[in-house]
C-alpha cells in the first residue's frame, strides 16, 4: 500500500515538473495608453504675505487678512468652501546693513497661499477674478485642472487600452519569432498619472497655468480656453512561451 502511494506521488511530481517545463521561455511586454481630456475645473492661486517686527502680531495679522478675504468673497456671493489654504508659514526676515556690513533682523513674515477651485462653468468665476485683481495686493496664478471625477472615470479606459496594447505587441513578437503565447506569467501595473508642464518625467504638454497681473481685464473665463490634459498609464505583462 505504501509503495502504491509513493508511486502515485512520484507520478504526480513528474507530471507537475513536466507541466512546468512545457514553457521554453517568457515574452515580457510593456503596454501603454493615453487619453486626453478637457479640464472641468478652474483654480485661482493667490500668494499673500504680511510682515511685522513681532512674531505674535505677525501671526495675528495673517489670520486677520485671511478672515477679511473670506468675508470679501462671502459678501459677493462666493462660497467659502471653495477657498482652501494649502500651507502656512512664518519666517524670520533679514536685510543687509551697509553700516554693519552684515545681515540684521528685519522682522517676521507670514506666507499663506490660498486656492479658490471651481468648475469652469461656475457663474462667479469672473467675479472671483475681479475681487482678486481689485482687492488683493498680490500676484496670482490661474490654472485649469482635471476634476477627481474625470480622472477616476478615465482610469478603467486607460487600463483596458494598456492591456490591449501589450497584447498586440506580444502577438506581433510571437508571430515574428514563430512561437506561441501561453498563459500569463505576471502582470505589473502603474497607476495613471497626469502629464503636464511640470511633470517629473519631463513628458511635456502645453502650459495650463499662467501668472495674472492686477491690470488684466475681467471676463477672463470667456477669453481663455483650457488646453487638453493628458492622462497616461502603463502595464507590464509576461507570457510563457509554449513549445
Amino acid at each position: 500500500m505504501k509503495k502504491t502511494i509513493l508511486s502515485i506521488l512520484l507520478l504526480a511530481f513528474v507530471a507537475l515538473a513536466f507541466a512546468q517545463n512545457s514553457h521554453t521561455g517568457v515574452i515580457t511586454v510593456e503596454g501603454k495608453s493615453s487619453v486626453k481630456l478637457f479640464p472641468e475645473e478652474l483654480s485661482f492661486t493667490v500668494n499673500f504675505s504680511v510682515k511685522d517686527e513681532n512674531y505674535t502680531r505677525c501671526a495675528e495679522l495673517s489670520v486677520e487678512k485671511m478672515d477679511k478675504i473670506k468675508k470679501l468673497f462671502a459678501k459677493n456671493g462666493i462660497d467659502n468652501d471653495l477657498i482652501t489654504a494649502g500651507s502656512y508659514s512664518i519666517r524670520e526676515v533679514q536685510k543687509y546693513s551697509q553700516e554693519l556690513r552684515q545681515s540684521v533682523f528685519d522682522g517676521y513674515e507670514a506666507n499663506i497661499p490660498i486656492t479658490i477651485r471651481t468648475k469652469i462653468d461656475y457663474k462667479k468665476n469672473d467675479k472671483i477674478f475681479e475681487l482678486i485683481k481689485d482687492n488683493l495686493q498680490s500676484n496670482f496664478n490661474l490654472s485649469f485642472e482635471l476634476s477627481e471625477e474625470q480622472m477616476e472615470a478615465v482610469k478603467e479606459k486607460l487600463i483596458a487600452l494598456a492591456v490591449k496594447d501589450a497584447r498586440q505587441k506580444a502577438d506581433v513578437i510571437a508571430a515574428t519569432t514563430q512561437v506561441e503565447l501561453g498563459k500569463i506569467k505576471a502582470i505589473e501595473y502603474g497607476e495613471p498619472r497626469m502629464i503636464g508642464p511640470y511633470n517629473k518625467n519631463m513628458e511635456l504638454m502645453s502650459g495650463g497655468m499662467m501668472p495674472m497681473a492686477r491690470e488684466a481685464d475681467a471676463g477672463i473665463t470667456s477669453v481663455l480656453s483650457p488646453d487638453e490634459k493628458e492622462m497616461r498609464t502603463n502595464i507590464v505583462i509576461s507570457w510563457y512561451i509554449n513549445e
